[in-house]
């Protein structure tokens, strides 16, 4: 339930700018569904990519999502590269399953999905909006040498950090979204980064 209060009740997923109406967004760390299914409320007209890797937790955001022909389920994890992981539950709850690189010939790996092949799927030129929680890999994601060939196209950034269960995410974070000038907004856990030509 407490997923459910943060996102309807409290709304964190609630941006601080008037008049947008975005056609694509990535909800990375789709987790059961609860982002997708309220950015498809409010943003009728937008294509929602919903990544989640743990497979309980996917057949529940494929459940919840079923009756939204404008959300599009892949069952993956964001990673830096196109490489395989796993998913393993480090005593953190449903809500915070990470992932670790393995190899192909780990019987529980499968393989990663990175933004740029996400955004290149989409068939769009530009990410309206891009929420990330993905429970610590945003520090393999944003340390990546080619994060700039998509942080350059990306309107609005949603991210929960989690320094508490990997080392190191917010410095490789802020070092790469500090070469771009953006409005800075906090809400719940979530850092709000909005592109400042949208303010």
């Amino acid at each position: 339930m407490g997923i459910i209060n943060s996102i309807f009740g409290f709304q964190e997923y609630q941006l601080p700018i008037n008049d947008f109406q975005p056609k694509l967004i990535l909800d990375c760390g789709g987790n059961i569904g609860c982002a997708a299914v309220y950015f498809a409320n409010k943003y009728p007209t937008a294509q929602i990519y919903s990544v989640e890797p743990e497979r309980d937790n996917f057949k529940l955001l494929k459940f919840n999502t079923t009756f939204y022909d404008n959300i599009h389920p892949i069952k993956s994890a964001l990673w830096d590269k196109e490489t395989f992981i796993r998913v393993e539950d480090r005593g953190f709850g449903t809500w915070g399953f990470m992932t670790f690189e393995t190899t192909a010939e780990d019987e529980d790996s499968f393989r990663t999905i990175t933004v740029s092949k996400l955004l290149r799927a989409s068939g769009f030129d530009e990410i309206d909006l891009l929420k990330i929680d993905i429970e610590g890999a945003e520090k393999e994601v944003f340390s990546a040498p080619n994060v700039d060939e998509w942080l350059s196209k990306v309107k609005v950034l949603v991210i929960e950090l989690h320094d508490r269960m990997k080392r190191g995410c917010s410095y490789e974070f802020f070092k790469a979204v500090s070469k771009y000038k953006w409005f800075f907004a906090f809400r719940g856990e979530n850092l709000i980064f909005i592109r400042e030509d949208l303010i």
